[in-house]
């Protein structure tokens, strides 16, 4: 993409000088620095998805394990990047990356998984390392949790609040109704990223908790690190968003 906009600049006839070659010049800039925008883009891209598959190979047995995990977290990193595509890359709406996400471990009763929570534009690093952790824990709950029986549920919601001298971003996944769940013992790249790397990426703590009840994952965060300075919806008057875009709806 950048050497084809390079290409097409490179191209451009040659202007008398006047207002009319100001004005290309202008539109050159511009091009150069979308291209420069684009290749930055590009490498952060690429080098996550090689990440991904180095961490994936790194604890997989056989091709065949290593094929299904990475083309789940592949799926998962690229619904994400396609809400963010969308939107232009002002922001991902939370709500609509958490239904895609679980919709497809949601196919045992309509009413198994529900989301809730006001509307916020996640910012990319966000709008990644959340989407992963959905993934990481939907499949864990399909393997040995709540999704794994048909009575169980998953419950995530989340919230901002005001903290101490700082508004705060907290999401929820609650587990109820599956199997008695316990604490692994070996440690891999999917809990890695539960527990660990998106802590790290969005300056927040997780909490991850096998209760008797089922589990409890908790991401808190100062709201600056997830919300997107350019989302509609961190623009929008405080009282009008609670009011407009608070939701109840459940995913399968």
């Amino acid at each position: 993409m950048k050497v084809a906009i390079e290409a097409h600049i490179r191209s451009r006839p040659a202007l008398v000088a006047g207002t009319g070659n100001v004005a290309v010049k202008q539109q050159d800039a511009q091009l150069r620095v979308v291209a420069d925008e684009l290749s930055h883009r590009m490498k952060n891209l690429v080098t996550i998805v090689q990440s991904i598959a180095r961490q994936t190979m790194h604890e997989s047995s056989t091709m065949g394990e290593f094929e299904a995990r990475f083309s789940g977290r592949l799926g998962a990193f690229g619904r994400s990047l396609d809400l963010l595509i969308a939107n232009n890359w002002r922001g991902a709406d939370l709500d609509e990356l958490t239904r895609r996400e679980l919709t497809p471990f949601g196919v045992l009763d309509r009413a198994q998984i529900s989301v809730k929570g006001p509307a916020v534009g996640l910012n990319a690093e966000a709008a990644r390392n959340i989407s992963l952790t959905l993934h990481e824990l939907a499949t864990n709950a399909c393997k040995y949790g709540a999704l794994a029986v048909p009575e169980g549920k998953v419950a995530v919601h989340w919230e901002i609040a005001n903290g101490a001298g700082e508004r705060r971003f907290r999401m929820v996944w609650r587990e109820s109704g599956g199997p008695m769940v316990t604490e692994p013992t070996r440690s891999g790249f999917g809990r890695r990223v539960i527990q660990l790397l998106t802590a790290q990426a969005l300056s927040g703590e997780v909490t991850h908790e096998f209760l008797p009840g089922g589990v409890r994952w908790t991401l808190d965060t100062p709201a600056a690190s997830v919300i997107s300075a350019n989302s509609e919806h961190s623009s929008a008057p405080k009282g009008l968003r609670s009011k407009r875009n608070e939701r109840n709806r459940h995913v399968g």
